[in-house]
């Protein structure tokens, strides 16, 4: 296999993942998904934006594990060990990520030749293109600082009636869209 071709879950390999967890299959099922709910608990807990994606990779890195024919003697202890480096992963591309996305917007207000109130009112009119409901939310997002932040958004997703994920999900797509907009209209206005 080359290093440019991704490897993907096998039904041989989730199978050897199975047996790992248990000799009786319906047990081992249950293991497996009690295994991979605390896995979602923990990606969400630490922040990662998408826990189901990274509790797959994680799984199917120790699939894929077994599958080579790797021994491994306490499963669940290894699963999460592989999950502590897919932590670090996951955080550190959400970090380039927002990176990315703040970084242009920002230069862009910052070589715009208006003033501060064309920046402002770029902004009040991306926030007015936004339907209501994805207003509320992004604005209830970032409102507060510090430690506000974390109870803040989890009170908002609970209002809301989302989970945490969904709603860091949600709020990192509309802060793309608001970035868009922002970038178009700050061009327009430096014309």
């Amino acid at each position: 296999m080359t290093s440019s071709t991704r490897w993907s879950l096998t039904e041989d390999a989730f199978e050897r993942l199975l047996e790992r967890l248990g000799p009786d299959r319906e047990a081992a099922g249950e293991r497996y998904e009690a295994l991979r709910a605390r896995l979602v608990d923990y990606f969400d807990w630490k922040g990662v934006l998408r826990p189901d994606a990274a509790c797959d990779e994680t799984l199917d890195r120790v699939a894929r594990r077994l599958e080579e024919g790797e021994a491994i003697q306490r499963v669940e202890a290894y699963v999460h060990g592989v999950a502590r480096y897919v932590l670090l992963e996951s955080l550190r591309q959400q970090t380039r990520e927002q990176q990315d996305s703040a970084s242009v917007p920002l230069e862009l207000i910052a070589q715009t030749k208006g003033d501060e109130e064309v920046r402002i009112e770029c902004l009040t009119r991306c926030l007015q293109e936004l339907a209501a409901a994805d207003r509320e939310l992004i604005i209830g997002y970032y409102e507060g600082a510090g430690d506000v932040h974390l109870s803040g958004r989890k009170r908002l997703a609970t209002r809301l009636g989302i989970s945490y994920a969904t709603l860091k999900t949600r709020a990192h797509r509309l802060r793309n869209r608001l970035d868009a907009c922002l970038r178009g209209c700050l061009e327009e206005s430096d014309r």
